[in-house]
C-alpha cells in the first residue's frame, strides 16, 4: 500500500491553530493512505467541490469537521485512532463507507449527522467507545460490528437501512434511553429496542436517572421486587438508585383471544419472562421521580430515565397473529418507527397497502393511564388512543373525573413504545417488522406528522353525564369509501363504558375513526349513541381542519324530532338522553334543511321530564325571553299550556304524564320555535 495521496484540483492550508483545511476537490485513490496526526481536519470545500475517499484515511487529530461536501458513494475506509477524545462535527452530514472507531484511550463523539455503510467499533479503555450527541441520527446502511459500546445520548437514534436479517455482530452493546410514568399505579406499554441473546426481559432494564454518559456503572440494573400480592405497592424501598420495580405488573399479550383477559394471564412474564423483538409488555412506574421524590397521582411526571442496553434490534423480525386475536407489539428498533408504513405493509392494495391479504384491521391502539391511585383493575382510569392511516384520536378515560388522554398518536412512533393490534374475523397471518419502517424523528414538535393542507379533519366531541369526553375523527381521504375501509377506519376498542358513549356507525359497527372520500352540504354521517342511564349529554366540535369551501356550518341532526342543532362556531348541543341504544337517531350534518322554511329555530334550549317529581323541566341556557310553552300528545291533543312570559334559566312545570310520546313546542318573544319529542316511561 502506498502512503501517499492522489488529489485533483485540491487546496490545503495549515493554520496557526493546527488545522488542516481542505478547500477544493480531493480524491484518495484505492490503495493510497492519507494519515493526519496532530492537526484538526476541516473539510470546507463548499458545494462545488468534493472530498472522496476510495483508499484509507487515518485520523489521529481531535476534531474532524465537515462543513462541505463528501462523496457518499466512495468505497474507502476512515479510521479514528487518536489518544485524546475525538469529535466528528460540522454543519454537514459526514459520509463514510467503512468507519472504524479504534480510539484505545478515549471516546469518539458524534456531533453532526453521520452516514456510513459499515461501522466497526473497537473496545478501548473508555466504557463508551462511541457517543452520539442528543437529537442526532447515526445511519449505518449495512454491517455494524460492536466490539465496543455505543452510547446514544438523549434523543439520538441508530437507523439501519439494509434489507433482510440483521447485519450486526460483536459482543458489546448500544445504550439508549426512554422515559415512562413515575406512578406506581399506572401502566405504560413498552417494547425493547435491543436484545440480549435474541430476547429481552425486564431483569435487563437499567436505571438511567443518574447516568453520566461516561461510566456503565452509573446505569445500574433496576432492583426487582417479585411480589405475589397484586395490591402491594413498591415505592422505591431504600430510597436510592437503582429504583425498585414490582415484577407482578409485567405482562405480555402474545396472540390472545380478542375480548378475553386470558391472553394476559397466560403471559404473566414478570422479571424473567422473555419477549421477542417486536413484542410488547406492560410495566408500572417506581412511585418516585428521578430525584427520589414521591410522584404519584397529580404529581406524576415522566421518569427520566430507563436505559436499555443490548444488541440493537436490526433487520427483519416476524410474529404471527390469529384471526379474532389481539397482540401487544411495539416499535422494535432504536429509532423512530413509521406507523403508516407498518400499516401499509399489512393491508392490501385495495386498502392503500402493499400486502396480499389484510393481516390485521390496520388500527393501532395505544393505552394511556390518566388517573387512579390503586392497583384494582375496576378502578383504572385510562383508555386506548387510536391511530389509522386517516390519523389519530386521544384516549377516553372511562373512570374518575373524565380526564381525556394527553397524547394523540401521530405517524412516528417513538423508541420503546408498545401498542396493540387486532386481527378480526377473516384476518391474521405474519406480522413483519423491517428496516424500511424505520425513520429518524425525535419526540416533540419534530415528531408531529404535518398534514397536507388539502386534507379535511373534523374532530367531534361528546360529553357523558359523568363528564367523560369521547373524541371521534372524521377524515376526508381520497380512495376511501363510506363503507368500512381497513387501515383507515378505526374500530372502537373500549369496553364496559359507564353512562354514555358515541361512535361512528358504519354498517352497524362502532368506529372511533372514519375516513370518507368527500363531504358536501348533503353528506349525512350516522352516529351510534348508547346510554346506560338517564342523564345530560352534549355534542361539540373539538377541532376542524380545512373544511370544503361550500361548508360553513356543522350540525347534529336529531331524527327523533327532525331537529338540527348547530355545533360549529363554539355552539354545544345539550340533550337529556334516556337509557337506550340509538343507532338511527343522530347524524353529523353540514346543512340545516329546516332553515329553508319560514320558521326560525330557537337554539340553546333543552327539555326533559323529571319522573321523580312529575315535572316538565326546561333549561333556557341563554335566558331568552319565552312567551309560550305547549305540550301535545301524538294525537294532537294539547295536554299542557303555559303563556307566562319568562326568561328563567330553569323552568319547572308540574305535569303528571302517562307513559307515551309527547311533542313539546316552545316559542320565544321573537317568534323562534323549539320543538322536541319527549318519551315518558
Amino acid at each position: 500500500m502506498k502512503n501517499l495521496i492522489l488529489s485533483l484540483f485540491s487546496l490545503f492550508s495549515v493554520s496557526a491553530f493546527a488545522q488542516f483545511v481542505n478547500k477544493g476537490d480531493v480524491k484518495i485513490s484505492s490503495g493510497s493512505v492519507l494519515y493526519i496526526s496532530g492537526f484538526d481536519f476541516i473539510n470546507d470545500n463548499g458545494t462545488t467541490h468534493t472530498w472522496s475517499n476510495d483508499g484509507t484515511f487515518i485520523f489521529k487529530g481531535n476534531n474532524f469537521t465537515n462543513n462541505g461536501t463528501m462523496d457518499d458513494t466512495a468505497t474507502g475506509t476512515t479510521e479514528f485512532s487518536g489518544v485524546n477524545e475525538q469529535n466528528i462535527n460540522g454543519s454537514s452530514t459526514a459520509y463514510f463507507h467503512n468507519l472504524n472507531i479504534n480510539n484505545t484511550n478515549n471516546s469518539v463523539v458524534q456531533q453532526t449527522t453521520v452516514n456510513t455503510d459499515n461501522m466497526n467499533v473497537a473496545d478501548g479503555t473508555k466504557d463508551f467507545d462511541y457517543k452520539v450527541n442528543t437529537e442526532l441520527p447515526l445511519y449505518v446502511n449495512d454491517a455494524l460490528t460492536l466490539d465496543g459500546d455505543i452510547r446514544l445520548k438523549g434523543t439520538s437514534q441508530l437507523i439501519q437501512t439494509h434489507t433482510g436479517a440483521t447485519s450486526n455482530s460483536g459482543s458489546k452493546y448500544i445504550w439508549i434511553d426512554q422515559q415512562g410514568t413515575t406512578n406506581q399505579y399506572w401502566y405504560n406499554y413498552w417494547s425493547a429496542p435491543v436484545n440480549q441473546g435474541g430476547t429481552w426481559k425486564m431483569a435487563y432494564l437499567r436505571d438511567g436517572a443518574t447516568g453520566d454518559d461516561e461510566l456503565k456503572t452509573s446505569y445500574p440494573v433496576v432492583a426487582i421486587a417479585d411480589n405475589t400480592n397484586a395490591t402491594n405497592d413498591i415505592n422505591n424501598a431504600g430510597g436510592s438508585h437503582p429504583v425498585t420495580l414490582n415484577a407482578y405488573w409485567v405482562f405480555a399479550l402474545k396472540d390472545g383471544p380478542d375480548g378475553s383477559y386470558q391472553g394476559w394471564y397466560d403471559n404473566h412474564i414478570k422479571q424473567n419472562g422473555t419477549v421477542l423483538p417486536g413484542e410488547g409488555y406492560t410495566m408500572k412506574g417506581p412511585g418516585v421521580d428521578a430525584a427520589l421524590n414521591s410522584a404519584n397521582g397529580s404529581a406524576t411526571t415522566d421518569y427520566n430515565s430507563w436505559t436499555f442496553s443490548g444488541s440493537p434490534n436490526d433487520g427483519e423480525y416476524t410474529l404471527t397473529i390469529s384471526a379474532d386475536h389481539d397482540y401487544l407489539i411495539g416499535n422494535p428498533y432504536p429509532s423512530a418507527f413509521d406507523a403508516d408504513q407498518f400499516i401499509k405493509d399489512h393491508v392490501t392494495s385495495a386498502n392503500g397497502g402493499n400486502n396480499a391479504t389484510d393481516i390485521f384491521n390496520g388500527t393501532l391502539y395505544f393505552w394511556e393511564h390518566t388517573g387512579g391511585n390503586d392497583h384494582y383493575g375496576a378502578n383504572y382510569q385510562g383508555g386506548y388512543a387510536t391511530y389509522t392511516l386517516a390519523g389519530g384520536t386521544a384516549a377516553t378515560s372511562w373512570n374518575g373525573s373524565g380526564t381525556v388522554g394527553t397524547k394523540t398518536p401521530q405517524r412516528y412512533i417513538p423508541v420503546g413504545q408498545g401498542f396493540e393490534i387486532w386481527a378480526e374475523s377473516g384476518q391474521g397471518g405474519t406480522i413483519t417488522f423491517n428496516n424500511n419502517q424505520r425513520v429518524f424523528k425525535t419526540e416533540g414538535s419534530s415528531s408531529v406528522f404535518i398534514r397536507p393542507t388539502a386534507q379535511t379533519d373534523i374532530r367531534l366531541g361528546f360529553n357523558t353525564p359523568q363528564n367523560y369526553h369521547r373524541q371521534l375523527l372524521l377524515a376526508v381521504r381520497p380512495n376511501t369509501s363510506y363503507d368500512i375501509d381497513v387501515a383507515w377506519d378505526g374500530p372502537n376498542f373500549d369496553e364496559d363504558f359507564p353512562g354514555a358513549d358515541m361512535t361512528w356507525n358504519i354498517n352497524g359497527r362502532e368506529f372511533i375513526i372514519q375516513a370518507v372520500p368527500s363531504i358536501d352540504i348533503n353528506t349525512r354521517i350516522p352516529l351510534t349513541v348508547k346510554a346506560t342511564e338517564d342523564g345530560m349529554v352534549s355534542f361539540n366540535l373539538d377541532d376542524i381542519q380545512n373544511l370544503p369551501a361550500d361548508i360553513t356550518d356543522i350540525y347534529i341532526e336529531d331524527a327523533f324530532n327532525q331537529s338540527y342543532h348547530k355545533i360549529s362556531d363554539g355552539n354545544i348541543f345539550d340533550l337529556y338522553l334516556q337509557t337506550g341504544n340509538y343507532n338511527d337517531r343522530f347524524y353529523l350534518r353540514f346543512t340545516n334543511p329546516s332553515l329553508s322554511n319560514d320558521e326560525l329555530i330557537l337554539e340553546n334550549v333543552l327539555a326533559y321530564y323529571d319522573n321523580l317529581n312529575d315535572e316538565l323541566v326546561i333549561i333556557n341556557q341563554t335566558q331568552q325571553n319565552l312567551k309560550s310553552i305547549k305540550l301535545f300528545a301524538l294525537t294532537g291533543q294539547e295536554v299542557l299550556s303555559s303563556a307566562k312570559q319568562t326568561s328563567e334559566k330553569e323552568i319547572r312545570i308540574p305535569a303528571q304524564l302517562t307513559t307515551g310520546i309527547y311533542l313539546l313546542k316552545i316559542t320565544s318573544e321573537d317568534n323562534k320555535v323549539f320543538t322536541t319529542k319527549l318519551l315518558i316511561k
